[in-house]
């Protein structure tokens, strides 16, 4: 008996007017019982657009691969577009058909496999192929017009949106428009991250911190909203980890402000301002601070110790310069910790060491003698007025209409042209004419004194204060030496060199 595998597709692509896989089944298997073949197989491909490969469609591709040739010896289809609506990949297709010895049966072209087997007949059947292959041109055409339309609107193109919002769907005009709002579990991550930045922690301690707490990545989240497990290297249902550049990537990208990008640019509209796709999770004091917190850092490469070290930043070799760090030994259920040089590799750390009790605590009673009765003070961000980098915008976009311009593009609408090169000019010389005075930190009491502070802080919170404060130590051959906030003069340090054992050439 005849076996005979049934290919069924339909394609998302929206105005392809196609029959639904329902009614290709019905026809595919009431055709078959008349004509008394044995079905052993069906490839149902959903979501499929004509112009995939019928080798690298999900289903039918199975069917196709070497391993699943033996099970039958015709395909069956509706219309010849379910194999394929791109005529290249019909053309092959034929091709490896004849090569396998397997037949096609397309229900509206009764003689199709005849004709395949002729020369004048496949080149009959490649000129029928050019009909499906032009509807795909025109549907491409349309969708890309439709997206070409939608991408200077307030429309979310679909994905997995950024960090800190969700996608939500609104009716327009009948049909369904999907938008993006912001997320409130989301957005108070974002300002826990943005906090932590600015009290000087690292990207690689707010992510270490996120994954602690067990903070869905955008992807996770737009799985779970699917209906997915969460997925990570590791596979499903594990969940994706936080890195540090991810962490670095959400609070430096526009789109945690809402704006729209493409192509990985800011995109801006017609009147020249960026397109907005929902509300900015960050005030523009403080978008603005945040960006110069995470500035400061990568210029002062500034590093954060994610390990209890209640000294790091603050301890130096005196003989080469490098952060010290903690050792940690043990005897029997007695631990000891020391502070050693830090240099890489270990092999060339130069010797000596402190104990690290010892030290932290001088170094409190330092810190307390010099600022017990000073006033605690934060940092407080005051905006700039900057515009710099929007004015370089408006004058390119200006530069891009002039050339649009000439290349004859507004002919058809040289009022148009007229009245956004107006609203263009205008904007840039108002930007031209405002002051430019850089944002800048500003201390502010908090009404605390540090001697009431010191107690409530744990070790990291002390740590911050004393690197804060300007006290440095610097140790060598088993001694130390501390030096306060005021600058040293050179007999100074060469004296305090001199007593650590450091020979300083001076």
């Amino acid at each position: 008996m005849r076996r005979v595998l049934l290919a069924e597709r339909v394609s998302d692509a929206k105005g392809e007017r196609s029959e639904s896989i329902e009614a290709q089944d019905e026809k595919l298997r009431r055709r078959a019982e008349e004509a008394g073949v044995n079905i052993v197989d069906v490839a149902q491909d959903v979501s499929v657009s004509g112009d995939v490969k019928p080798m690298d469609r999900p289903e039918l591709g199975k069917r196709l691969a070497p391993e699943g040739l033996d099970a039958w010896d015709e395909i069956w289809v509706t219309t010849q577009d379910r194999l394929s609506r791109d005529d290249r990949h019909f053309s092959a297709f034929i091709d490896w058909a004849l090569d396998h010895n397997k037949v096609i049966v397309v229900l509206d072209d009764p003689d199709f496999n005849q004709m395949m087997h002729t020369v004048e007949g496949r080149t009959m059947l490649r000129l029928k192929s050019m009909g499906p292959a032009k509807e795909l041109e025109r549907i491409k055409t349309r969708v890309t017009e439709s997206h070409e339309r939608r991408r200077f609107t307030a429309r979310w193109h679909g994905g997995f949106p950024p960090f800190g919002f969700r996608p939500v769907n609104r009716y327009e005009n009948g049909k369904t428009a999907a938008y993006l709002e912001q997320c409130p579990d989301m957005v108070a991550v974002l300002h826990e991250m943005r906090q932590q930045i600015i009290d000087g922690q690292s990207f690689l301690g707010v992510a270490k911190y996120l994954n602690t707490k067990g903070v869905l990545t955008a992807r996770d989240r737009a799985r779970i909203r699917k209906g997915k497990p969460v997925k990570s290297r590791k596979g499903e249902g594990v969940q994706e980890k936080w890195a540090e550049t991810t962490v670095k990537n959400v609070l430096t990208s526009e789109s945690t402000q809402g704006l729209k990008k493409y192509r990985g640019e800011l995109l801006y509209g017609p009147d020249g301002e960026p397109v907005r796709l929902a509300e900015p999770v960050f005030t523009d004091e403080q978008w603005e601070s945040l960006q110069a917190a995470i500035q400061r850092r990568t210029l002062s490469k500034a590093k954060r110790a994610n390990k209890v070290n209640p000294l790091y930043g603050v301890t130096f070799c005196a003989i080469c310069g490098a952060k010290a760090v903690q050792k940690v030994r043990s005897r029997g259920d007695i631990t000891y910790r020391y502070y050693v040089c830090g240099s890489f590799p270990k092999e060339e750390r130069c010797k000596g060491s402190v104990r690290a009790d010892e030290l932290e605590e001088w170094m409190e009673v330092l810190f307390l003698q010099r600022w017990f009765h000073e006033p605690v003070t934060e940092r407080v961000w005051v905006p700039g007025t900057d515009n710099s980098r929007e004015l370089e915008e408006v004058r390119k976009r200006i530069d891009r209409l002039r050339r649009d311009s000439v290349a004859g593009l507004w002919d058809d609408d040289q009022e148009g042209f007229r009245g956004l090169m107006a609203s263009l000019m205008g904007r840039r010389d108002e930007l031209a004419a405002e002051p430019v005075v850089e944002g800048h930190w500003s201390e502010v009491s908090t009404g605390q004194t540090y001697g009431e502070l010191w107690p409530t802080l744990d070790a990291e919170g002390r740590r911050k204060q004393l690197t804060r404060s300007g006290f440095r130590v610097e140790l060598a051959h088993g001694k130390f030496e501390v030096t306060g906030p005021k600058s040293e003069t050179p007999a100074e340090r060469t004296a305090r060199l001199n007593r650590l054992g450091v020979t300083t050439g001076e």
